[in-house]
This record gives structure tokens, C-alpha cells and sequence, in this order.
């Protein structure tokens, strides 16, 4: 495949853009081992297409129970393993490393160097449900959280409870210019730049709070990730920013 098509293809796909970003520039592989990774999924995402598990990609998989679920089918299914076997488990072994990748399971240890991965991407498809929404994705959120040190970004001392599921503390994704603006720009808002790890008071608060403190909350926002959200494409000066994001 040509560097332009390879570029086309990982911009559909955010998470493949991700992926290869992540690989490249936070774990440092050269392009021979990218390459491997990504050749792996490939023939995993035609075994799938193959069995009608998947519409093109794995990438398009964006919720971490669905990928889960699909990861447990083929490493059970007999004619995979063959397949695998046959590979030297090297399509297995291929997607472990991105299951935990989409897990966001090594993300505690990328904390500040996930703005290595921000960049401008397209905007991705409207989905039907009883009105039109734009797609985000769960893994991404998942793994700001986790690239967060499960800290509330408003204040760090911040606390909340653990999680019977993983015993780690409860926090959640907040998208500080909201998906629903998503038709007023040209590049995604569904990045790691745009979503912040918040407290559950926090993540109320700024959205139903007083109105002098959620603006106070946009300011510290903005000026930690201004020029995050421009190297993803999203340029806008502070009051831009506030009254977009408390629209």
C-alpha cells in the first residue's frame, strides 16, 4: 500500500491513526516493527470481514467490551488458531499488543507524552440513533482517563471512589467542546486533546454549575490544552473557546 492510501486509510480509522502514532513515537518501534504490528491486524481484520464479525476494519471497533468480546472469539476459534500456529502466533501476539493499546492498559506510563499523539484528524460518520449524533469513541475516552493517572484534571486532590470492576478510582471523560458541535469544524473533536479526566463533582459541575465557575473551569482548561487542541486541528482563542464550550 502507498504512503497516501496508508495516510487515507489511518484517517478513517482514528484509532489506526492512533495506533501507529503511539507505536512510532511513544514506544519508539521502527517503522519494520510498525509495519509488522499493523500487517498482523490487517490479516486478522480480513479473517473477520471473512466471517462477517466486522463491516472493513478492527478499527472501527470503538467500544472496549465489543473488542474484548471479538478478541475472545478468535483466539477460541479453531481455525484461527491453526492460522496462528501456522504464523508463529504472530497474529495473536499482534493483537494482544493492540488490545492493549485500546485497553489503554499502558497508557498510566504515557501521562504528559500523550500529546506525542495529537493531531488533526477528519471528522468522522453521523449515526443514526432517534436523532442524528456524531460517533466518539469509548477506547479513546478510556484512555485519556488512564493517561490522566485517574486524576481529576480540574484539581489533582480531587477524590472519588474506587471501582468494584478494576479498583481504581472513578472518573470520567468529558469532551470540553461538546460533540454536538461537531458541524461547526472541519477536523474531529472526538480526540485526545478535547477530552478531559474529571471527577464525577467536576463533571457536573461544569456542566450544570454556577456560571462563574464553569467558566473559571473553561479558562484552566483552555490554558492546559490550548495548543494541544491546534496541533489537533481545533484553533480558537479563549472566549472562542468558552462560549463554545459552555454553549
Amino acid at each position: 500500500m502507498c504512503r497516501k492510501a496508508k495516510e487515507k486509510m489511518n484517517q478513517k480509522y482514528p484509532l489506526l491513526e492512533y495506533y501507529v502514532r503511539y507505536l512510532r513515537e511513544i514506544r519508539g518501534l521502527k517503522d519494520s516493527s510498525v509495519n509488522h504490528y499493523i500487517g498482523a491486524m490487517n490479516v486478522i481484520s480480513k479473517w473477520l470481514r471473512d466471517r462477517r464479525m466486522i463491516r472493513d476494519s478492527i478499527y472501527e471497533i470503538t467500544d472496549i467490551d465489543e473488542l474484548t468480546g471479538v478478541r475472545n472469539y478468535v483466539f477460541e476459534n479453531p481455525e484461527f488458531i491453526l492460522k496462528d500456529k501456522t504464523g508463529h502466533q504472530m497474529y495473536s501476539a499482534g493483537f494482544n499488543n493492540y488490545y492493549r493499546f485500546a485497553s489503554g492498559e499502558d497508557f498510566s506510563e504515557v501521562g504528559e507524552n500523550i500529546e506525542l499523539l495529537d493531531v488533526q484528524l477528519i471528522v468522522g460518520q453521523q449515526r443514526l440513533v432517534t436523532t442524528n449524533t456524531w460517533k466518539r469513541s469509548g477506547i479513546i475516552k478510556r484512555q485519556s482517563i488512564e493517561a490522566a493517572g485517574y486524576k481529576c484534571e480540574i484539581d489533582s486532590k480531587h477524590k472519588t471512589f474506587l471501582k468494584e470492576a478494576d479498583r481504581k478510582p472513578y472518573m470520567e471523560g468529558h469532551h470540553a467542546l461538546p460533540i454536538r458541535l461537531q458541524g461547526d469544524f472541519q477536523s474531529s473533536l472526538d480526540v485526545y486533546a478535547n477530552i478531559i479526566c474529571l471527577c464525577p463533582v467536576c463533571h457536573r459541575r461544569i456542566h450544570y454549575g454556577l456560571k462563574e465557575d464553569r467558566r473559571l473551569m473553561l479558562y484552566k482548561i483552555y490554558t492546559d490544552r490550548a495548543q494541544r487542541l491546534a496541533n489537533s486541528g481545533i484553533c480558537m482563542s479563549k472566549d472562542e473557546f468558552v462560549k463554545m464550550a459552555e454553549n
